[in-house]
């Protein structure tokens, strides 16, 4: 059955205020709290925690044991950005495209995913008629992960998603947040959004214990 609310861990490490936050959502909670605090929580009461592209990686090198332990619950970690320091052993070190055109910045749909429904290529490569905002590049998939969306000519894969064989999940996106993309000068993408986080909830295997993570 499909969870009414669901509960994120937003993690801000910006140098002037917060990041840019997702929207006011319907049924969810969004808990924001500054980086270097969250090893204080008990990540098990979370669908999701939300790692953004300002992110301090070395730090969060320091929090792998605490990372694996939430995974292990059945927890989902959501990353966006350019994988510097991988915190994780699915995580490779971000590749920037060679090229960098307005043609090799476009975005291709490659499978159907709930999380990105209505959301066409067309959306994620274009704002006013500029490429590049949603992506550059990739952070190399593992074998077995699952393709949502690709980059280039060469359909480098921009978004993926991969489930562990212990429990949990981790959605990576290779760019500037995803919900920042979507709703910057474009608040009618609101519903796209809302139905990104949905999915986070609905889909979540997290198990309902307490676990200490």
């Amino acid at each position: 059955m499909a969870k009414s609310q669901g509960r994120f861990l937003f993690v801000d490490n910006t140098a002037v205020g917060l990041a840019a936050l997702p929207p006011r959502l319907d049924r969810h909670r969004v808990d924001v709290l500054q980086q270097y605090e969250i090893d204080r929580l008990n990540w098990a009461v979370y669908d999701a925690v939300i790692l953004t592209i300002h992110a301090d990686q070395i730090h969060l090198m320091e929090l792998k044991d605490k990372f694996e332990s939430y995974l292990a619950c059945g927890g989902t970690v959501l990353f966006n950005g350019h994988v510097v320091q991988p915190f994780l052993p699915e995580l490779t070190r971000f590749q920037p495209l060679p090229k960098r055109g307005r043609n090799d910045l476009i975005v291709h749909r490659e499978a159907d995913h709930p999380a990105f429904d209505g959301i066409t290529g067309e959306l994620l490569s274009f704002r006013k008629g500029v490429s590049g905002f949603y992506g550059r590049g990739m952070n190399p998939p593992p074998e077995g992960a699952f393709v949502v969306n690709s980059i280039g000519a060469d359909h480098w894969p921009l978004d993926w998603v991969v489930e562990r064989e212990g429990g949990g999940r981790i959605f990576v996106h290779a760019g500037n947040d995803i919900w920042g993309v979507l709703m910057i000068g474009s608040p009618g993408n609101l519903p796209y959004v809302q139905r990104f986080f949905d999915w986070l909830s609905e889909s979540s295997s997290l198990k309902d214990t307490i676990v200490a993570v």
